[in-house]
């Protein structure tokens, strides 16, 4: 089991979820992760988000658009974004 932040809102927790959803995070817990088991470190290396309505992500967008988003947050060159693209499977 995965406990994930303490919202204020609902639309905060709905946000964490997209953010989940992305090929962006699924990447970076890629990084590090080599087994079903999910310790501590192999969080480190995905960036924190603010998921309140004043955050420089637009959650409001699809899961694809906030990918190219976050891309563009973290300078991720043209490699970069097609190698996650290409090797990290859409989630429903």
């Amino acid at each position: 089991f995965l406990s994930a932040g303490k919202f204020k809102t609902k639309q905060e927790a709905i946000n964490l979820s997209l953010y989940i959803k992305t090929k962006f995070f699924r990447a970076m817990l890629g990084i590090k992760k080599v087994t079903q088991h999910c310790p501590p470190k192999v969080w480190e290396m995905i960036p924190l988000q603010d998921f309140t309505p004043t955050s420089d992500i637009d959650w409001s967008k699809s899961v694809h658009e906030i990918d190219l988003q976050l891309y563009r947050k973290y300078g991720l060159d043209e490699d970069e974004i097609n190698f996650i693209e290409t090797h990290v499977k859409e989630m429903a």
